[in-house]
């Protein structure tokens, strides 16, 4: 456990002195340390403004060790001189189907809400209480292509969560956005997100509701968008709606997103599923390419951390 312990801190160091610079110069508070680098040490650890986030995937050789994952918490800690209240530990479900895809180590601290530069923009972060922390670092390349390509344009965000890809098209002027999440609160943080960067306007639509039944009535009220962003979970089974499969059900939903873009009109699709099959080839669409490549930051050594595709209508 100790020399496991040692690596990680080891190698956590060198990559902060590697990569803080780099994104400090870019004004980046948030960013991956350590991407299962390792064999013998299976987590990550990302940097959120002096916090840490510490997340080992699951296993039953390390499960029965008392302390292990706060050991190597605490030897990164120590590497890069952060406080211990700064320190956030989970546990990463690498089966997702069979429960929550994080387990909290210690919800005896208290709720790490800490507040994220990227390059103009800031976000709030829950860093404890919740599955997720309300921002995905491994899309801040994506984020930059939709704020690039805004400015006009009738934006879409479908399955919004806490309204980062909003707040990057309203920051490149965007015309007019729409959120669509079906979660109160987390429509509630991309409002809050959205507030305060100062882009909070009667422009920007938050709308709680499943996705594919926005999109069936939107068809109907001949909603028109110019620029969209659709990321969805993998699996979805919310009480009171039909399950969702991504493998299963992304050709009919990304069809179904498609025919609200004006002709010419740009998706942009992405999964985080790991064992995703695109089947893309039928889309009535006037070009489809992915783009994994140029969304993957350089902090992530999984360049499969996403997929993301880029659909032209």
């Amino acid at each position: 456990m100790d020399r496991q312990a040692e690596m990680l801190a080891n190698r956590v160091r060198k990559t902060f002195r590697r990569l803080q610079p780099h994104f400090e110069r870019r004004g980046v508070g948030a960013f991956r340390l350590y991407d299962w680098d390792i064999p013998e040490v299976r987590a990550v650890v990302d940097w959120y403004e002096g916090h840490l986030v510490i997340a080992e995937y699951a296993r039953e050789q390390t499960a029965s060790v008392e302390g292990f994952l706060q050991t190597l918490g605490s030897a990164v800690a120590a590497a890069l001189e952060v406080p211990a209240g700064n320190v956030h530990l989970k546990r990463r479900n690498t089966r997702p189907k069979e429960g929550p895809r994080y387990q909290v180590n210690d919800r005896s601290q208290k709720p790490g809400r800490v507040e994220v530069r990227e390059a103009g923009l800031r976000f709030l972060t829950e860093l404890d209480e919740h599955i997720d922390t309300g921002l995905f670092p491994d899309h801040r390349q994506t984020r930059g292509l939709v704020r690039a390509a805004s400015a006009g344009k009738a934006f879409l965000n479908l399955f919004g969560y806490t309204g980062s890809f909003t707040c990057a098209a309203a920051l490149g002027s965007a015309a007019s956005t729409v959120t669509v999440d079906s979660s109160r609160t987390y429509l509630a943080w991309a409002r809050e997100n959205l507030e305060l960067n100062g882009l909070g306007s009667e422009r920007h639509e938050l709308v709680r509701a499943d996705a594919r039944d926005w999109l069936l009535e939107a068809a109907l009220q001949k909603r028109r968008f110019g620029l969209c962003v659709l990321d969805p979970p993998s699996f979805s089974t919310r009480e009171g709606a039909p399950s969702f499969d991504l493998q299963r059900d992304h050709p009919a939903l990304i069809e179904r997103t498609l025919a609200l873009l004006e002709p010419g009109g740009v998706l942009y699709f992405s999964t985080n599923h790991q064992r995703f099959e695109p089947r893309l080839a039928a889309l009535k669409a006037t070009q489809v390419r992915e783009i994994t490549a140029e969304t993957v930051p350089i902090d992530y050594r999984n360049k499969q951390v996403h997929r993301c595709f880029r659909i032209v209508a």
